[in-house]
């Protein structure tokens, strides 16, 4: 056998197939397809295993459950039985022949390990940038730490052919999301001689807001764990000096998204790594840097020089924060999921988080974020147990008593200062957890007896339950809690109205959701050969949802595709009922089941259509969507509460015609698109950034008040 091929792939059923077809010429050569697919929810493997039928490629698909694409590298190499080894990443593409070539330099360097051809690197769908592999030389020390340094081109998976046998001692460190590659490429190269060709061989896609995440996110215990493992090449004989180079760049690289997400904190820390190694320290880049953080601090108001620490209760102890929902927050897929996550993220910098919910957790991946822990209180396939309370509303969800128990004995252990419950749903744990929390917080994603007002009047079955049952249960938890969140200024007024008590009521708006994986800067439009792409997120089984779905793809696609014939609609969303299901079969309509990862689905569109009738859902939709400078096109109730400005930052209409005629209009002058991309981009950004999150939730503990 002579190349085995090693995918790791999570949630790519989207690219799977693309990638196993460009494998079609150099089939003769592979002798197996090895897919590790590392707890995909979206069809991953069916889709590769009906592809690899299709093409007559030899797949085996591998589950395993890692949450690490080195760490799935690494079975890959284990199961390997061919005397080479190519791995290809799920969303890359090898260049037609590019595996040929590859075998065959290593087949005329018999003195060699591995085998490294050029490759395409592809930034937003298009190619941008030519990797070639020069440089390499004899002196395998020399190679290693050249590479480390970036005085060679990083070796792109996908782009090299390894021997089975030059990498039977070597694995991929699988603690770490970045720079994993390189560390496993110089324990390669300090070993072996490697092999050049000039042609092309990967066409590789680079996502520079995914990359971004990975930095921001929990970035000094990122730091630490790369140079922990930069560390460990010293025992292969590798240049200690160009190991501690490496270090500064890492650092320098996350201190740059850093600023870039105006993290001026955490960009300052960084930067006091590369001032370890003093020439990377005494750099123009790294004086540049210093000095955005120095005036970053000025624009917000901070001492030159200096960095408050996050607010912490009067006690004199970080603030530990349990936050309560019914559904698993995360990974957030739902817009209560990301107003959950994020509310769980900004309280993160001010201690330690648990993240519990109700329901299991159907997918067991974690949060990058190590201070963030998550727990469910029940277990998928468990006995159904008696629910707390003999009755409940309508508008509350069924508690289990074993919840509870489990629950309070998190509580003991856990030891939380505050207590975030999740809207009225969960009304029944509050009276039980009152005795438990220092700090009871109620947060309110929308003022429910206003929403259920709305559904009721819809509904002409009256089947949804009515606002006057719901308002006394709003008042009976008002009476109950320390302080209630809610979105806006009209939720506060509206919630303030049916206090009887005097009750701290805080704003906590909707923040873009996944900001971490959007870039600051306004993305490019996006390229299709349709146009245009009109995309709709929410929960597929919330009825507001399943209604505007239906107006969607029966009343305003086909009159846009009187004026665009290639128009398509992309539906997209949790739990999707049979009626959502049935628009699928309609003219240009897709539908996008349970979406693990919504970026793609987002770097594709170029619309936004929310006809909202009624309800609260979708608005953090809307904030995600102009993030991504995807203009939005929406009913006045779907904003409700954003205070974004008709005709600037949006463009609404009450009727089905209307936003129809809305989109064609912008579609046609592109001129117009590109400045309604640019105002929505802006808007979102400077009003609900991550900065303005963080302090809203600081305010909404009460930490202002603490005499901080």
């Amino acid at each position: 056998m002579e190349v085995t091929v090693v995918i790791p792939a999570r949630n790519a059923a989207a690219t799977i197939d693309a990638a196993l077809l460009s494998l079609i010429p150099d089939r003769d050569l592979i002798g197996e397809i090895l897919l590790i697919d590392d707890g995909s929810d979206d069809r991953t493997a069916a889709k590769a295993t009906e592809s690899a039928r299709r093409y007559g490629l030899p797949l085996e698909v591998v589950n395993v459950r890692l949450g690490s694409a080195g760490a799935a590298r690494n079975v890959g190499i284990a199961q390997a039985k061919g005397k080479s080894i190519f791995f290809l990443d799920a969303d890359d593409e090898l260049i037609r022949g590019g595996l040929s070539l590859l075998h065959d330099a290593l087949e005329r360097n018999p003195g060699a390990g591995l085998a490294i051809g050029a490759s395409i690197r592809r930034t937003r769908g298009r190619p941008d940038k030519l990797k070639a592999p020069h440089g390499y030389t004899s002196d395998r020390a020399e190679n290693a730490r050249r590479y480390l340094r970036n005085e060679l081109w990083p070796i792109a998976m996908g782009s090299a052919l390894i021997l089975t046998a030059a990498t039977a001692a070597i694995r991929f460190p699988s603690a770490i999301g970045l720079d994993e590659d390189t560390c496993y490429w110089v324990a390669v190269l300090a070993r072996y001689d490697a092999a050049t060709i000039s042609a092309p061989v990967l066409l590789y896609h680079h996502d520079e807001a995914r990359m971004a995440q990975r930095f921001i996110i929990a970035p000094r215990r990122t730091f630490l764990a790369i140079a922990l493992e930069l560390d460990k090449l010293t025992g292969l004989g590798v240049d200690r000096n160009a190991l501690q180079w490496r270090k500064a760049w890492i650092a320098q690289r996350i201190s740059r998204q850093l600023i870039k997400h105006k993290m001026y904190a955490d960009a300052a820390a960084m930067m006091r790594a590369v001032r370890a190694h003093k020439v990377s320290g005494q750099s123009w880049k790294a004086l540049q840097y210093s000095a955005r953080i120095h005036f970053g601090n000025l624009m917000q108001g901070h001492v030159p020089g200096t960095w408050p620490s996050p607010p912490v209760p009067r006690r004199g102890k970080e603030q530990r924060t349990l936050v309560l929902c019914y559904d698993p927050a995360f990974p957030p897929v739902s817009g209560a999921d990301l107003r959950n996550h994020r509310n769980a993220m900004a309280a993160a910098e001010l201690g330690p988080v648990c993240l519990v919910s109700i329901r299991p957790q159907a997918d067991p991946s974690k949060p990058a974020d190590t201070r963030i822990r998550t727990e469910a209180l029940t277990l998928a396939g468990e006995a159904r147990t008696a629910s707390i309370g003999w009755w409940r509303t309508g508008a509350e969800k069924r508690t289990p008593r074993v919840a509870l128990r489990r629950l309070e004995a998190i509580i003991r252990a856990f030891g939380p200062d505050s207590i975030v419950v999740e809207g009225i749903a969960l009304f029944k744990l509050l009276r039980p957890l009152r005795p438990l929390a220092g700090q009871l917080i109620l947060d309110m994603h929308n003022v429910e007896s206003d929403l259920a007002g709305q559904l009721h009047h819809a509904d002409g079955t009256r089947s949804s339950p009515g606002p006057y049952g719901v308002r006394r249960l709003e008042r009976k938890a008002l009476g109950i809690v320390d302080r209630a969140w809610v979105c806006s200024r009209l939720d506060h007024d509206k919630l303030a109205a049916l206090s009887r008590r005097e009750v701290p009521i805080d704003i906590v708006p909707n923040g873009i959701p996944r900001f971490e994986d959007i870039a600051v800067d306004l993305p490019v439009e996006a390229a299709s050969e349709s146009f245009p792409v009109i995309l709709f997120i929410g929960h597929l089984g919330y009825q507001p949802n399943i209604d505007a779905a239906g107006r969607l793809a029966r009343a305003i696609l086909p009159r846009i595709q009187e004026r665009f014939p290639m128009a398509r609609l992309v539906l997209a969303g949790r739990y999707p009922k049979p009626a959502v299901k049935a628009l699928s079969g309609l003219q240009g309509v897709d539908l996008v089941e349970n979406p693990g990862d919504v970026t793609p689905l987002l770097a594709r569109a170029h619309l936004s259509l929310i006809p909202l009738s009624a309800g609260g859902g979708t608005r953090i939709k809307i904030l995600e969507a102009m993030a991504w400078g995807i203009p939005v096109v929406a009913t006045p109730l779907a904003v409700e509460g954003l205070d974004l400005v008709d005709h600037e930052e949006v463009l609404l209409s009450d009727t089905d015609k209307g936003l129809a005629d809305m989109a064609i209009e912008l579609c046609l002058d592109r001129a117009r698109m590109a400045r309604q991309r640019a105002r929505a981009h802006e808007a979102v950004w400077s009003r609900f950034g991550p900065q303005a999150i963080r302090n809203a939730v600081s305010a909404g503990f009460g930490l202002d008040d603490a005499g901080r």
